[in-house]
């Protein structure tokens, strides 16, 4: 009787897309491919590697915001699941007209698995983009600060 009050509507804990790092990484690399065309052929100087890492330390902080309204909106999906999966086993308790002890327990069961699945999905997005974030502002401010002497130390 305990597991079919609490059958979950969808059993799938919600995931970050995986083309958020890719695109973001795809993004960086035509950042920076295009800086150094533009630095090879010297339109207006030699620092198009320097504000192309620039750009993609810009583009390591929009991921960043990004990621943030990727959270919202996976805690959101988890949250209504959480509200059908209540409702449901709320109208089979009643159906069931079952004692307000087992009823507390089912529901405060459907209330720890929300938990955890919500702390689950906070830890792995939150590294995700982390790493996603991180690495995109280690890789800019690299390029930023020493774009420019690669190409006058070869020239």
């Amino acid at each position: 009787m305990s597991s079919e009050s609490a059958t979950p509507v969808l059993v799938n804990i919600p995931t970050i897309s995986r083309r958020h790092p890719l695109l973001n990484w795809l993004l960086a690399i035509l950042l920076m491919v295009s800086g150094m065309y533009l630095s090879i052929i010297e339109f207006a100087g030699l620092e198009w590697l320097s504000r192309s890492g620039c750009l993609v330390v810009v583009l390591g902080v929009w991921s960043s915001l990004g990621g943030i309204i990727q959270e919202r909106l996976l805690i959101g999906r988890l949250d209504f699941q959480h509200r059908i999966n209540l409702a449901r086993a709320k109208r089979k308790l009643r159906k069931l007209k079952a004692s307000d002890e087992h009823k507390d327990n089912e529901l405060q069961a459907i209330e720890d698995e929300f938990k955890e699945k919500t702390e689950v999905i906070l830890q792995a997005v939150r590294l995700q983009l982390g790493i996603l974030e991180v690495s995109l502002l280690i890789t800019g401010t690299i390029l930023w600060g020493f774009g420019d002497l690669f190409f006058k130390l070869t020239l």
